[in-house]
């Protein structure tokens, strides 16, 4: 369920918008000098986007908009106010000491000559043609992957990773900290404009780098990792691998740089960095006492998503890339994005070996601009060696390797181990303690960690707690069936035992007066961290349940007694009482594959309006009872690429360009276990999300299923039908449950989200950042006279509302918009045929509340 989904993968925004919340009275108040102010062309007095405002001899500093217009707050005590523009005399202003001014600054054009050619940018006159820019670009792009270090045979080196998170602009004494004064002790500065922060969470990680170029691949060894900060206090389990997606490490040479779940494009991109951006030559620098040409670039259209900045590089052959330093536009169709720059350091080893030295990464984010929030990411690369053989480091096929004592080390290991550029204590196990003093904040951090994990530990200590109590989306729910539906779930940590673990849950519905309950008990072959679903699952369940299930509705994002799923568009009544026995063994490998072989056996009651009969001789309706099976079945699947995180039971695939497929076949068994019925069925099938930067994403799902064998209408094949008013993929919206019945069966499902591309384009709509959302889904099926009860009077009665296909296939497509308010997305979605059918609703609207970048 579409709801479900967006509030398990956005898991790390929810954190976020959480601690806004708390901290949302931190704004600043400015102590001195404030400028605000318009920037033009000399000549033909037009505004100046992205002129570069800033105080001389700081790293304080703004952009002007579309308009021209700054605003720009100075607590630094400098005065010496300094704005350029690319292709623009730069100018100087000062600025009178603790007061407000109001400027109209106008800039001169001036001409940059390379070759005798000179160019002088700007809207109109920009040209791609006999472009000295276009043409250095070009071959810049064209030996981007000569000199890189992936050219060796080996190379292994170290690495240090720190990820912080702050509070921006943070004032002393202000908003709810202002009776913990302490955390001003605590406070730094930001590396984008020198503003306030507070530091409130640090991740740090060294480790060493092991590649070899055939057979192509990497292994990284964590040799220390630490946490230290407000999360530390919370199960991060969910986070670590959204955080890892969210700020991803940027590398210039790809085409598209993916962070924040956004495809940018790459100012170095082989397909578009010329169609995309506009490339000036700013000036000649000398940098380590060598040449460098100062390339500027601006994307043609500023709200798409792309980069503004500078690349630093050679002006002939390798054409390398010296430093690069670049940030986005302030019109950008990226949510709660007010600011980012990217500084990138690379070090000539050799004219055909240039290594990284210093990676920055620093964003401004805000929540519709109340309370404001700073995330930093420094990545620096030491001790490189070449072409000395690691084969020995491949000898795990997972990439990334812990050391036994990586989590273990004092805090005079870190201060002796980061290195120099770096080495910097922020001293969070200090504010720690002193936070902890506090229960206000305690309280407010275990009230953060149970909405989020869904969980409530018995203990208070994560080493010691054996017993974790849920969930909340899933403790109240409601159906016409049950009524109102009531559950506790129960599982065990690897506290109780590092292999054997116990998971269930207890239901009672008010309205069938039923108690409903699962139970499991788990073997994992590996020992695991937590819980027993971590990855790679290598683990042998058995497990037995009594609970209702809604025939022809398969929850593929989400529990189906999740709350978000009682809002419904439609009643729906076939359901039965399901009792099942299940035994499961599945492995996961890393790289992708993975298989899980299982046997179970059902015995299904019909519930509340639904029956099971069959014709007699006469003709007459008779009572079958329940329906028995007893079937084995194996499942395999490759995802290629696929990042995920896990949240103790539930996973949720990332947003990846990978793909997958999957098969799985089932035998069913009669007279064996009290099986009734002997079948097969097939399936196959295949899922790719294309990442079409700068015109958002397409995801294609295919799949193809088939049974043999006479079976009663449950087993039969049914299209997946979504009775809520929520937006979920991979399921039909104006299609009733159980519908049409197939014993094969092909379904396709196309949806497209163009992130703005379109709007970005009209006036005044593409200053509300909408963006447009479609898809188009369908599926084909035929039943056979053996399965059809009309010819064979051994099967069950269909219900009432189930149709033969014909010969066109079921379609729908819905078109929509998301981003309304940041957050908000609404679909139109149409029937396009069957429509004669009894009940069939045409169209319909259908909704989800999204927090995305």
């Amino acid at each position: 369920m579409r709801i479900s989904i967006i509030y398990n993968l956005r898991i790390l925004r929810y954190k976020m918008i959480v601690l806004f919340a708390l901290f949302s009275t931190l704004t600043i108040y400015s102590q001195t000098t404030t400028v605000q102010g318009v920037v033009r062309d000399s000549v033909t007095n037009e505004p100046l986007e992205f002129a570069t405002v800033r105080i001389d001899g700081t790293t304080l500093g703004k952009l002007s908009d579309e308009n021209g217009k700054f605003s720009l707050n100075n607590n630094t005590g400098g005065n010496i106010l300094v704005v350029s523009m690319m292709g623009y005399e730069s100018r100087k202003i000062t600025l009178p000491a603790n007061k407000a001014s109001q400027l109209d600054i106008k800039l001169k054009a001036e001409g940059v000559q390379l070759n005798e050619i000179v160019i002088r940018p700007g809207k109109e006159k920009y040209s791609k043609k006999d472009n000295p820019a276009v043409e250095l670009i070009k071959k810049v792009i064209a030996n981007k992957y000569d000199y890189l270090i992936t050219n060796q045979d080996y190379y292994m080196n170290d690495e240090y990773d720190r990820l912080m998170f702050a509070f921006n602009e943070y004032v002393p004494g202000k908003g709810i900290l202002k009776n913990l004064k302490f955390v001003s002790k605590y406070a730094d500065t930001s590396k984008i404009d020198n503003k306030p922060i507070l530091p409130f969470s640090i991740r740090e990680t060294l480790s060493n780098v092991y590649y070899r170029k055939d057979p192509k691949g990497t292994r990284r060894v964590v040799v220390a990792y630490q946490n230290e900060g407000l999360d530390e206090q919370m199960n991060t389990e969910s986070m670590e691998s959204v955080i890892a997606e969210v700020f991803k490490d940027v590398t210039i040479t790809d085409n598209n740089i993916n962070m924040l779940f956004q495809d940018f494009v790459s100012p170095l991109s082989s397909t578009s960095s010329v169609n995309f951006y506009k490339w000036y030559i700013i000036d000649t620098v000398m940098i380590d006492q060598k040449k460098y040409v100062n390339l500027g670039f601006v994307p043609f259209n500023t709200q798409d998503v792309g980069f503004i900045g500078n690349l630093y590089v050679q002006p002939e052959a390798p054409y390398a890339v010296k430093r690069v330093s670049f940030r986005v536009p302030p019109k950008i169709n990226v949510n709660y994005v007010e600011n980012m720059l990217i500084t990138q350091e690379f070090y000539e080893k050799s004219p055909d070996l240039w290594v990284p030295l210093r990676f920055t990464t620093a964003i401004d984010m805000s929540m519709y601009g109340a309370a404001k929030f700073y995330v930093e990411k420094e990545r620096t690369f030491e001790n490189f060696v070449f072409n000395l053989p690691v084969d020995a480091a491949f000898g795990t096929s997972s990439p990334v390797v812990y050391l036994s004592d990586y989590k273990k080390h004092d805090k005079n290991y870190w201060n002796a181990s980061r290195p120099k550029v770096v080495n910097k204590d922020y001293r969070l196990g200090e504010m720690m303690d002193e936070f902890r003093a506090n229960k206000f904040v305690d309280i407010t951090l275990k009230t953060i960690d149970v909405l989020t994990s869904q969980y409530l530990p018995t203990n208070s200590n994560e080493e010691k707690n054996k017993l974790d109590l849920g969930t909340t989306l899933t403790f109240y729910s409601y159906n016409h069936l049950e009524g109102n539906r009531f559950r506790l779930t129960a599982s065990t940590t690897k506290n109780l035992h590092p292999h054997f673990f116990l998971y269930g849950y207890l239901a009672y519905g008010t309205k069938d007066e039923k108690w409903k309950y699962y139970g499991e008990a788990t073997w994992s072959f590996n020992q695991k961290k937590y819980h027993k679903d971590e990855f790679p699952k290598h683990n042998i369940s058995i497990a037995h349940k009594y609970d209702v299930n809604p025939l022809g509705q398969r929850f593929l994002q989400a529990e189906r007694d999740n709350i978000l799923l009682s809002f419904r568009a439609r009643r729906y009544n076939n359901m039965t009482y399901d009792r099942m026995t299940e035994i499961d063994y599945i492995h996961e490998y890393h790289g992708g594959f993975s298989y899980n072989i299982y046997g179970r056996t059902h015995n299904e009651e019909a519930a509340g309006e639904l029956k099971f009969q069959r014709k007699d001789e006469n003709g007459m309706l008779v009572n079958m009872g329940n329906l028995k099976t007893t079937e084995a079945g194996i499942d395999i699947r490759y995802a290629h690429g696929e990042k995920f995180f896990q949240q103790k039971r539930r996973r949720q695939a990332l947003p990846s360009k990978g793909y997958t497929i999957q098969y799985s076949h089932i035998m069913g068994f009669k007279n064996v276990l009290g099986g009734q019925f002997k079948y097969n069925k097939s399936s196959l099938s295949f899922d790719k999300e294309l990442w079409i930067a700068p015109y958002g994403r397409l995801g294609i799902t295919a799949k193809g299923e088939k049974i043999w064998g006479s079976v009663p209408f449950p087993l039969l094949l049914s299209a997946n039908a979504n009775t809520s008013i929520t937006i979920q993929r991979g399921s039909f919206y104006m299609l009733s449950p159980l519908e049409f019945l197939n014993d094969s069966q092909v379904t396709w499902d196309v949806d497209y989200r163009m992130g703005g591309w379109l709007f970005n384009r009209i006036p005044i709509i593409k200053l509300l950042k909408l963006r447009e959302v479609a898809g188009f889904r369908g599926f084909w099926g035929h039943l056979t006279d053996g399965n059809n009860p009309e010819y064979n009077r051994d099967l069950l009665v269909f219900p009432k509302e189930v149709f033969s296909m014909g010969k066109t296939p079921y379609m729908e497509y819905s078109v929509g918009v998301e981003n309304i308010f940041q957050f908000f997305r609404v679909d139109y979605v149409r029937r396009l045929n069957y429509l004669d059918n009894p009940d069939v609703k045409k169209s319909g609207f259908r909704i989800s509340f999204e927090f995305s970048f």
